[in-house]
C-alpha cells in the first residue's frame, strides 16, 4: 500500500457499562473471597470463592473485549491486557449476540457481535453497532469476499447510536469529522 492509501478497517467498541461492570463484578468476587480467607482462613469454601474470583478477575483482563477491528487481515479483538487476531479464514460466522433490554424503553435492542470459530465462540462487542457502522463493515466484508453468513444478521434499528460515541471522538470515523 502506498502512503496514501489507507487499509479499510470498522472498529467497533464495547460499552462503558459492559466493560465496567463485568470488571466490577470480578472484583467483588475477589475481594469477597480475600476477606472471607482473611476471616475464616484457608477453608474450603472461602478458599474455592477467592480462586473463583480470581480466575474472573483474570477472564474480565485478558478476554473481556473494550474494541474490535475488522479489516483485511481478520477480526482483531483488543482486550485490557492483549490482543486477538482471529484470521476471516478461520471465522466460520459473524453472528449477533443475545439481544438486551433498552433500560426505560419496553423493547429490545440488537446484542453486539460474535465470531464463530470452529465450535467456539468469541465476543467481539457487548453492543449493538450503529446503522453506518454496519453498512460499512458490509461494504469491507463483501470488498475482502469472506464467507461469514454477514448477508443473514439483521442490521440495527433506525437512529441506533454509533459505537465510537460512547469513546473519546479520537474514534470518530474519519469519514463523519
Amino acid at each position: 500500500m502506498g502512503d496514501t492509501e489507507q487499509r479499510a478497517s470498522v472498529t467497533l467498541h464495547s460499552s462503558w457499562r459492559g466493560c465496567i461492570g463485568t470488571m466490577f463484578g470480578a472484583t467483588i468476587l475477589l475481594a469477597v473471597g480475600a476477606f472471607a480467607v482473611a476471616v475464616a482462613g484457608w477453608r474450603v469454601i472461602p478458599t474455592a470463592i477467592l480462586v473463583v474470583g480470581v480466575i474472573a478477575v483474570i477472564v474480565v483482563l485478558f478476554d473481556y473485549p473494550i474494541a474490535t477491528t475488522f479489516d483485511a487481515r481478520g477480526v482483531e479483538r483488543r482486550m485490557a491486557f492483549r490482543r486477538q487476531l482471529i484470521p476471516w479464514d478461520d471465522v466460520t460466522r459473524l453472528v449477533r449476540s443475545r439481544p438486551s433490554f433498552s433500560f426505560g424503553v419496553r423493547k429490545f435492542t440488537h446484542g453486539g457481535f460474535t465470531a464463530n470459530v470452529g465450535r467456539r465462540r468469541y465476543l467481539l462487542v457487548d453492543q449493538g453497532e450503529g446503522l453506518d457502522e454496519f453498512d460499512r463493515l458490509d461494504t469491507l466484508v463483501e470488498d475482502l469476499d469472506v464467507d461469514v453468513a454477514f448477508d443473514e444478521i439483521e442490521p440495527p434499528r433506525e437512529g441506533a447510536t454509533a459505537t465510537w460515541t460512547y469513546r473519546r471522538r479520537k474514534w470518530m470515523p474519519d469519514d463523519l469529522g
